[in-house]
């Protein structure tokens, strides 16, 4: 990033390259359709290459990435908030897979089905991305402490979905 500060795009494209398949899976697993991830991915980049200057290499880059990325995410959602017409809001929930057989497999479409954003966020974040609580805090602009507070409360409420479901061989073998 600090040849991308000087201006080299050819430094930037290495860098943009690198980043698409995890911004592709980050996008993803947040719930982005496939249509507007790559248009996210354009916007994250472009993002990135205008605020090189302000990057600090003494600190890690994939977080930083990750909260510009996260960044153009939320400003994506607040100007497509999804509607469904009321006619169909009774079909939304049914539509919605159980776990069944397998449901290790399929936890990540469970949780989102059923947590709320922020929490199925911070366990993506937490399990799918493997970062620390102190990175997702700084990504987030919470403290740790919150970060482990959100983080268990989801775990709580992921674990109360799974026990509704009668998922309760998954919870064992997760604990």
């Amino acid at each position: 990033m600090q040849a991308v500060a000087t201006g080299d795009a050819n430094a930037f494209r290495v860098v943009a390259e690198a980043l698409e398949p995890r911004l592709e899976r980050f996008f993803s697993q947040l719930g982005v359709p496939h249509a507007d991830r790559d248009d996210l991915y354009q916007d994250t980049c472009l993002r990135l290459y205008r605020a090189a200057g302000a990057y600090d290499p003494r600190r890690p880059f994939l977080p930083w990435a990750l909260t510009v990325a996260r960044r153009v995410m939320l400003n994506w959602h607040r100007a497509h908030k999804p509607t469904v017409a009321l006619e169909e809001a009774d079909g939304v929930s049914d539509n919605q897979r159980a776990p069944g057989a397998g449901a290790e497999a399929d936890i990540w479409p469970f949780a989102r089905a059923r947590l709320t954003s922020a929490a199925y966020e911070l366990l993506w974040l937490c399990y799918g991305e493997d970062f620390e609580p102190s990175e997702i805090a700084a990504m987030t602009g919470r403290t740790a402490v919150h970060v482990r507070v959100l983080l268990h409360r989801a775990r709580a409420a992921l674990a109360s979905a799974l026990e509704k479901a009668g998922e309760t061989d998954t919870l064992k073998k997760r604990r």
